[in-house]
């Protein structure tokens, strides 16, 4: 274990983010997060994008959304409102 509690998934990334979390995120943001993985941690990266979202749709957390739908719901958002800020996809 990371001492954030992450667990590493087995690479050789810097920045390890947990296989399950990593497993519920799509082909695109899986290659975002890596792309800022050289300037910031994914793993928070994740955690801010996460707590964003929370706060901006708070009816949709307390609702009973999955948190596998929105770790993805929130990286997309977060992708899309910070784009400006972060190193583009090819």
């Amino acid at each position: 274990m990371n001492s954030d509690g992450l667990k590493s998934n087995g690479s050789d990334d810097q920045n390890p983010v947990d296989p399950w979390i990593h497993a519920q995120l799509s082909t695109e943001q899986i290659s975002w997060l890596k792309r800022q993985g050289g300037a910031i941690n994914q793993a928070d990266l994740l955690k801010n994008a996460l707590a964003e979202w929370v706060v901006r749709h708070p009816e949709d957390w307390f609702r009973g959304t999955r948190l596998s739908d929105a770790i993805r719901l929130a990286l997309t958002e977060f992708i899309d409102r910070h784009k400006d800020e972060f190193i583009f996809l090819d």
